[in-house]
C-alpha cells in the first residue's frame, strides 16, 4: 500500500489524476487522501504512520512535503516511520530538485518498485510559540529568519483567490523593498556571529524560495546543515548579488557569511519568526539541530 496526501487546492491537481495516479494504480495498491484545510496534511500523515505502508508520498510543493514530514515526526512512539516520497506538484519544488525528482511517472515508479529509499537527514527545530511555550517542528531543506518568514508572513495575509505563484511574486517584492536587517546572534560548536542580518538560512537541500541557492555545495545526507546569512548589505548590492546566488554562485563579500554545522542557536531582542519550507513555525531563540539519516526517503 502506498498513502497519498495530495494538495486539495494545487494548480496541478487534474494532472496528478489524469497522468500520474493511472500508471501508479496498475502497478500499486494507492490510497489518495486530499488536504481540505491549513495543516491537514500533517494530521493525515500523523494517522498514517501508524499504518502498514510502503510509502507516505507528498503530492505537492515543499510546504505539502513539511507538513507530511512534521505528521510522520509527531509520532515519537514510532521509532521507523514510514518512508516519505514527494511527486513534485508545486510552484517551487526545491527539495525535490535537490534530489533530482520530477513529475516523470516512468522514474517514480522505478522508485517505488526498487523500495530502496535513501536515509536522509532531517532538522529539528526547538523554538517558542507567539504566547512563549516551547515547540518542536522538523524540516527537510531550509529553515530561514530575516526575509524568508517576512515573506511567508505576508502570503499569509494575501486574499486567497490570487494564485499561489502571483502570492509568492507579490511578496517577495514588497519583502525586498520593506524588510529592514534584524539584529540576530548566531551561535554553533565553531562560529559564532552577531549583529544585522537580511536573511539567514540553515539548509540541508541546496536552495528555498524557489530555485534561490543558498546553500549549492548541500547533501542532503552528509550529517551536516550548511548555512547562508547576509548582513547589512545595501538593499541593491543585495539584488545584484540574488542573480549571483540563483545561478548556483557562492557571493564573495564580507557582509555574507558561509558555515556549516549539526547545530545552530539563534537568539535575537526582537521578536523575530522563523520559517521551514514556507510554512511558518515560531520565534526565537531556537535551537536548530542535524538528525542524521532521520528518515527513508525515496530519492
Amino acid at each position: 500500500m502506498i498513502a497519498i496526501i495530495l494538495n486539495g487546492i494545487s494548480k496541478k491537481k487534474k494532472f496528478f489524476y489524469k497522468k500520474i495516479l493511472p500508471p501508479l494504480q496498475q502497478k500499486f495498491q494507492v490510497t489518495v487522501v486530499e488536504t481540505k484545510y491549513a495543516g491537514h496534511a500533517t494530521e493525515i500523515a500523523a494517522e498514517w504512520a501508524t499504518k502498514s505502508v510502503i510509502g507516505i508520498i507528498a503530492a505537492g510543493g515543499d510546504g505539502t512535503l513539511h507538513q507530511v514530514l512534521n505528521g510522520l515526526l509527531s509520532q515519537t512512539a514510532i521509532t521507523n516511520p514510514p518512508s516519505l516520497g514527494v511527486i513534485p506538484l508545486g510552484s517551487g519544488n526545491d527539495f525535490a530538485t535537490a534530489c533530482g525528482l520530477t513529475t516523470g511517472i516512468d522514474s517514480l515508479i522505478g522508485l517505488l518498485n526498487r523500495n530502496s529509499p535513501q536515509p536522509t537527514d532531517v532538522g529539528k527545530i526547538i523554538c517558542c510559540s507567539e504566547t512563549g511555550e516551547q515547540l518542536t517542528r522538523y524540516f527537510i531543506n531550509v529553515c530561514s529568519a530575516g526575509m524568508g518568514p517576512n515573506t511567508v508572513q505576508r502570503m499569509e495575509q494575501k486574499p486567497k483567490w490570487l494564485s499561489s505563484d502571483l502570492r509568492y511574486i507579490i511578496s517577495i517584492m514588497e519583502t525586498f523593498f520593506t524588510h529592514q536587517p534584524e539584529p540576530i546572534e548566531v551561535s554553533s560548536a565553531h562560529w559564532n556571529w552577531k549583529g544585522l542580518a537580511r536573511v539567514f538560512a540553515i539548509a540541508n537541500g541546496k536552495s528555498f524560495g524557489n530555485k534561490i541557492y543558498i546553500a549549492p555545495k548541500a547533501e542532503v545526507d552528509d550529517g551536516l546543515f550548511n548555512t547562508f546569512l547576509a548582513g547589512d548589505i545595501p538593499l541593491l548590492k543585495f539584488l545584484f548579488y540574488l542573480q549571483t546566488i540563483k545561478g548556483k554562485k557562492e557571493v564573495i563579500d564580507t557582509q555574507v557569511t558561509y558555515s556549516e554545522g549539526e547545530w545552530f542557536e539563534l537568539r535575537s531582542p526582537q521578536k523575530l519568526m522563523l520559517e521551514a519550507e514556507g510554512e511558518l513555525v515560531g520565534y526565537l531563540p531556537a535551537r536548530i539541530e542535524l538528525l542524521e539519516k532521520k528518515i527513508n526517503f525515496f530519492r
